[in-house]
């Protein structure tokens, strides 16, 4: 029998957040059940990174409230890990004056921090550049190391925020397997559809902050509302 720690279920509950006159996200509920990968798409500007960066703390909503697991919940970066919640970035953070594996062992609470940083990596096929520098790696494979990073924690929900940035059809193929694969609760920020349609068990929509659509892949695809957002009303 597994001893790992059960999937954790992520709420939001009508949440708003303003910046001075700008509303960031509108009245934004969203259920992420344990074990299911649920996307959160949308045109640039319409709230997406907002939404990642209220469930990690970063930004407070200024109205509506999150629950882990049933029970209210305020986050707090310095916790994310220790509740088992992973989360990449749209670019690559990594520390420039560290290997590739030090970069990767920052994200691992095991004992044997070097041993899971190197299957992490070789899980992300970049095992070969563990010595090296990040910046002396090609974008797409520094956006591995990342995936690297988030996976050594063996979160129980992972945050992907663009993790298709900079890869070529041939890797975004392997990542839409990587991510079927973890078997973890998974939230998943992205503008190729392609992926989002792929891997995702839900999708929300978010335009200009607020939600427009929630429903599986085929329901959004078919959706005018959301054909709209991103092509305007003449599409």
């Amino acid at each position: 029998m597994s001893t790992d720690p059960p999937l954790k279920e992520l709420a939001l509950h009508n949440i708003t957040v303003r910046f001075g006159g700008l509303t960031a996200l509108d009245d934004v509920s969203l259920r992420v059940a344990p074990g299911r990968i649920v996307g959160v798409i949308g045109p640039n500007g319409a709230g997406k990174t907002t939404l990642f960066n209220v469930i990690c703390g970063f930004v407070p909503p200024t109205s509506g409230h999150l629950t882990l697991d049933g029970q209210p919940w305020r986050p707090r970066p310095h916790q994310l890990n220790g509740l088992g919640i992973a989360r990449t970035l749209q670019g690559v953070g990594q520390f420039g004056g560290m290997s590739v594996l030090e970069n990767v062992m920052v994200g691992t609470r095991g004992r044997r921090a070097e041993a899971e940083a190197m299957a992490a990596l070789t899980r992300c096929g970049v095992d070969r550049y563990a010595g090296a520098r990040p910046g002396a790696l090609p974008y797409a494979t520094r956006k591995r190391v990342e995936l690297a990073r988030a996976l050594v924690a063996k979160p129980r929900i992972l945050m992907l925020d663009e993790p298709a940035g900079g890869l070529d059809a041939d890797e975004i193929q392997w990542l839409a397997s990587l991510i079927k694969e973890t078997g973890t609760t998974v939230l998943l920020v992205e503008h190729h559809m392609d992926l989002v349609m792929s891997v995702c068990d839900e999708i929300l929509v978010l335009d200009f902050g607020k939600p427009i659509a929630l429903g599986t892949p085929e329901e959004i695809s078919k959706n005018p509302r959301v054909t709209d957002a991103y092509l305007g009303a003449a599409a």
